[in-house]
């Protein structure tokens, strides 16, 4: 007589094997799901900044009313501080971000500042920055900053103060300037004045 020893196969049952499929699509499911709701989630948000941010600029309105020099001495008469007034013709709070005066086209002397709320940046005619301590650092802010709507900005409105490091690089009497001003949602306005002092 012949021993046969019978093999008998071991796995887990079709009920076993259906649970753990589903339980894989499950977690993988759920997965997936995370991952594209946290990228809607970012897109939203992207695309809500993007529009707030054209929404504002197109609300933002800004008018230059007047400038004044002083501290003016010498001869030629130069001046190394300059006071601008602006309006809020917009539809929200108005805060200027930059304030550049440059020389016109063509004036005799050189004179190119950006100033922030921070600090300032001077460049001579070949464009290259000028490096020194600036003796006020950015222009002052108005006391109503950021101006209301529908409001001129108050006393003491928006003042710089040419660097004294600048040396012969000020504001001449008579000669002609042009001023930009930049808003924060990137208004930007521009107009030509005779320094007068």
């Amino acid at each position: 007589m012949k021993l046969s020893v019978k093999k008998q196969r071991v796995a887990t049952s079709e009920l076993m094997g259906a649970l753990i499929m589903i339980a894989i699509t499950l977690v993988a499911g759920a997965a997936v799901f995370g991952w594209v709701n946290g990228q809607a989630g970012a897109s939203e948000n992207a695309y809500g900044q993007s529009v707030a941010a054209g929404s504002n600029y197109l609300r933002e309105h800004f008018a230059p009313v007047t400038s004044t020099f002083s501290s003016c001495s010498g001869a030629p008469k130069v001046c190394t501080a300059a006071t601008f007034w602006i309006f809020n013709n917009g539809q929200l709070s108005f805060t200027l971000a930059s304030l550049e005066i440059q020389s016109a086209v063509g004036a005799p002397s050189f004179l190119n500042i950006i100033y922030t709320p921070i600090g300032f940046t001077a460049y001579n005619s070949g464009g290259t920055t000028i490096s020194c301590a600036p003796s006020t650092p950015g222009f002052s802010v108005p006391g109503n900053s950021p101006i209301p709507v529908s409001t001129l900005s108050s006393a003491p409105a928006y003042a710089i103060t040419v660097p004294s490091c600048l040396g012969v690089n000020s504001i001449v009497v008579g000669q002609g300037y042009v001023i930009t001003m930049t808003g924060l949602y990137g208004n930007v306005v521009q107009y030509q004045v005779t320094a007068n002092g």
